[in-house]
C-alpha cells in the first residue's frame, strides 16, 4: 500500500474533486448493486459515513480551521492505494484501514473523512487544526506513513510495497556542524549530502540548520522551499516609503543678479 501525501488551503477544492466525476469520468462508487459517478464517504469521525455530497464534512473541517486562521495549509490529505495484485476490498475493510491509518498517524482526534471513488484506493482528508485550536505539524509524516502502511499490509495480508531505504539519521546538532564545516571548506560538500535535500529531510531540520544550508550551499535547498521563500519575500512589504522624483524648482529670473554675474 502506497500513501501519497499533500497539503492544501481550501477544503472545498479537494472535496469537489473527490466527489466529482474526475478528469476522465473515472470516479465511481457502488451502492445497492448499482454503479454511480462520484465518491462516497466510507469512514469518518464526524458522523458523515455514507454521504455522497461533501457539504456536511467540508463545513465541519472549515469550522475547525477558523480556530487558527494563521495556518496557511490546514488541510492534510493522503491517498491510500492498494497494489495492483491485491484483492478488491469492501467498504467495510477500507473503513477499518482508514481508522487504523489515522490512529497510526496520530490524527484520530481531528475531524477527518475517508472518501472512496475507485476499487483500489481511498482518500483521507483531515483538518490539521482541532476544535481547541491545536495544530498537528506532521513532521516526518511521509516516513511515518510508510511505517503505518507496512503495519496495515501485514494486518490485512496485502502485498508488501517497496519502501524507500533510509539510513540512521544523525542528530540535528551533528548535521548542523557538518554543514558548517562544509561552508568553511573543512569538508567536501559531496561528502555531506549529494544532490538536493529531500523534502522529508528538509522538514526535519530546525530553522537554524536550514539557514546554514541556505547560506553556505543554496543548491542543496529543495526546489519547493526556494519557491515558498520567494513567494514570502514578494508578498512582504519592503518597508521603504515610495520615493517620488521631483524636479528642482527654478529660481525666478532676476535681471540685476544676471547683470552682476556678467560683470564678474
Amino acid at each position: 500500500m502506497i500513501a501519497k501525501i499533500t497539503r492544501g488551503e481550501r477544503v472545498g477544492s479537494i472535496a469537489a474533486y473527490l466527489h466529482g466525476p474526475g478528469k476522465a469520468n473515472e470516479h465511481q462508487y457502488k451502492r445497492g448493486g448499482q454503479t454511480h459517478t462520484g465518491g462516497v464517504v466510507i469512514a469518518s469521525n464526524i458522523g458523515v459515513e455514507g454521504d455522497i455530497e461533501p457539504n456536511r464534512w467540508a463545513k465541519d473541517l472549515r469550522a475547525s480551521q477558523k480556530h487558527r486562521p494563521d495556518i496557511t495549509k490546514p488541510i492534510w490529505q493522503a491517498s491510500l492505494r492498494a497494489a495492483p495484485g491485491d484483492r478488491i476490498m469492501s467498504d467495510a475493510e477500507w473503513n477499518a484501514i482508514a481508522v487504523e491509518f489515522m490512529e497510526g498517524m496520530g490524527l484520530e482526534n481531528r475531524p477527518w473523512v475517508a472518501v472512496r471513488h475507485g476499487d483500489d484506493h481511498i482518500h483521507v482528508v483531515v483538518s490539521r487544526v482541532n476544535d481547541e485550536g491545536e495544530v498537528w505539524h506532521g513532521r516526518n509524516d511521509r516516513r511515518q506513513a510508510q511505517t503505518v502502511c507496512s503495519q496495515i499490509e501485514r494486518e490485512h495480508e496485502l502485498t508488501q510495497a517497496p519502501r524507500r531505504r533510509t539510513g540512521a539519521k544523525r542528530a540535528v546538532s551533528e548535521q548542523r556542524e557538518m554543514y558548517r564545516k562544509a561552508a568553511r571548506g573543512d569538508l567536501r560538500q559531496p561528502d555531506v549530502l549529494p544532490g538536493q535535500i529531500s523534502r522529508e529531510d528538509w522538514e526535519s531540520y530546525d530553522e537554524d540548520l536550514q539557514n546554514v544550508i541556505r547560506t553556505s550551499m543554496p543548491q542543496r535547498v529543495p526546489q519547493y522551499a526556494r519557491s515558498e521563500r520567494e513567494k514570502a519575500r514578494s508578498a512582504a512589504p519592503s518597508g521603504k516609503p515610495q520615493q517620488w522624483q521631483t524636479r528642482p524648482q527654478k529660481r525666478p529670473y532676476n535681471a540685476q543678479e544676471s547683470q552682476r554675474g556678467m560683470e564678474r
